[in-house]
């Protein structure tokens, strides 16, 4: 029976990370610790021909070297981390060489410690392929691209030399490039796994808000300017009314700009998001362009399909269409509901309530919002009025403009063909208005009017309500990444 020892390679100089990655806290734990652990586990569940044999822990940092030994494993400091990765390399082969429990035959299983997301499930394939191959060498690869390998590899013992020759910082990848023909690769669970953490910005989580009107923006303006990956899901043709603060604008301008960060639509995007998961890899390195730029990507998939192949830790419902339109809990391991129309522990994780009043923003770990009751909040005396509902259907031209000062009574547009007048319903500054040509039928909201005249740059700003429920948002999902049990959160039911 084939062994497979461990190397954990833990000797890094975290040079982009701004401080020591591998101690920085993730989920409630150091970085490394996730690492340790799911070796350890591998060790003590082994599988019908699978045998572990010695682990070993190569680091310059005394913490995680005691660590290391309380967790048995055997624990080499590298005092000259500057010659690079391959002296850590060289420094664990001759330890597993120098070991009784080395046989003829037997394998390494290298391992970095900084992809937390790694998986005992694919350490445990890893580990089975290579000893029911007659392969030398087993590396994960994402799935459905086995020529993206990365870590973890495990090498037989006759690559052992070629390893303990490389300099500097030449890795392991050097021999597979090198030995393609006898390398098998198992595909991850997830291509996340294969995620090393470079920088801090790598640690952020990636957020998925289904909907780009003026509170979801709020939302989503909040989360990318804590550091967090967004992507907004919208329609083809967004009925919105604050268009001035909407990210779904974009959808038709191509970009645009809400105090300070740009939302860009993401060309060809939509048919991605509906031709599977062969365009899976397409759609995320669009993705991950637009975030490169320090923007917001706004995809048009309003059924949520590229939800499933795109894995976000987050998924947040803003289309505030007071009812469920087909988020689940299992689409994310954290959901999050905005407004009426969810329940906290059965559709969604968790409910913010969108309601103006004292319980704004709340958090909802059980239950629901308050239903929807059809009235505006109050403002400055206004409720009912302050939203303009389409008298009749057709298509909307504008005679006013977003921030113009308005009087009850004033014509504000008409409904083609028919010439229908949209009035003003009180006299303030026109704060919200549907897009000029958009296909209006009756009852719709397509206007609303700013009471507050003396502060018309509310017009172009995002609300103290829409700020409020992003406050909230971010606080579930901190609160998430700070949890101290990994893969659980204390507003998670």
């Amino acid at each position: 029976m084939k062994k497979i020892h461990a190397i954990l390679l833990a000797a890094g100089n975290s040079r982009r990370f701004d401080g020591n990655k591998l101690l920085y806290p993730y989920r409630g734990k150091p970085m490394y610790r996730h690492i340790l652990e799911r070796i350890s586990e591998a060790a003590v569940s082994e599988s019908e021909g699978c045998k572990m044999g010695i682990r070993v822990l190569v680091s310059q940092y005394e913490e995680i070297l005691k660590d290391g030994s309380e967790e048995g494993y055997l624990c080499l400091k590298n005092t000259k981390p500057e010659q690079g990765i391959s002296r850590s390399i060289r420094m664990g082969i001759e330890a597993v060489e120098e070991s009784e429990s080395y046989e003829p035959g037997d394998g390494i299983l290298f391992s970095v410690c900084d992809q937390p997301k790694l998986t005992l499930e694919t350490l445990k394939r890893l580990m089975e392929s290579f000893t029911s191959s007659e392969k030398g060498i087993c590396a994960v690869a994402a799935a459905g691209d086995e020529a993206k390998m990365g870590n973890p590899v495990i090498f037989s013992d006759r690559y052992w030399g070629e390893l303990k020759c490389l300099m500097k910082d030449q890795g392991g990848k050097v021999v597979v490039k090198k030995h393609l023909e006898d390398t098998v690769s198992v595909p991850a669970g997830d291509e996340a796994e294969l995620q090393d953490i470079d920088c801090r910005a790598d640690l952020k989580p990636f957020v998925i808000v289904r909907g780009g009107g003026d509170l979801a923006t709020g939302t989503a303006h909040r989360l990318h300017r804590e550091g967090c990956r967004v992507l907004i899901l919208e329609t083809k043709r967004p009925a919105c009314i604050r268009r001035q603060v909407s990210f779904c604008e974009a959808v038709y301008e191509g970009s645009m700009e809400v105090e300070g960060v740009t939302a860009v639509r993401m060309d060809g995007s939509w048919d991605l998001a509906h031709q599977g998961l062969e365009h899976t890899e397409e759609l995320k390195k669009e993705v991950e362009k637009v975030w490169a730029e320090g923007k917001i990507p706004v995809l048009v998939d309003p059924a949520g399909r590229s939800i499933e192949n795109l894995h976000p830790d987050v998924l947040v419902d803003a289309i505030l269409a007071k009812k469920n339109l087909g988020t689940t809990k299992e689409m994310a391991p954290l959901t999050i509901g905005l407004g009426p129309g969810f329940t906290a522990g059965q559709d969604v994780d968790v409910v913010i309530e969108t309601m103006r009043g004292s319980t704004l923003g709340k958090i909802y770990r059980e239950g629901s919002a308050i239903p929807n009751t059809g009235v505006p909040g109050m403002v400055a005396g206004y409720s009912k009025e302050r939203v303009i509902h389409a008298p009749g259907s057709g298509t909307f031209r504008p005679e006013k403009a977003i921030g113009d000062l308005v009087t009850k009574g004033d014509v504000l547009g008409f409904l083609m063909p028919d010439h229908i007048p949209v009035t003003a319903s009180m006299p303030g500054l026109l704060r919200g208005m549907i897009r000029e040509g958009y296909p209006v039928t009756k009852g719709l909201k397509i206007m609303d009017i700013e009471p507050r005249i003396e502060e018309r740059d509310l017009c172009f700003q995002i609300s103290d309500k829409a700020k409020k429920i992003g406050d909230s948002v971010y606080q579930v999902i901190r609160e998430y990444e700070d949890s101290k049990t990994e893969g659980q959160c204390s507003c998670v039911n």
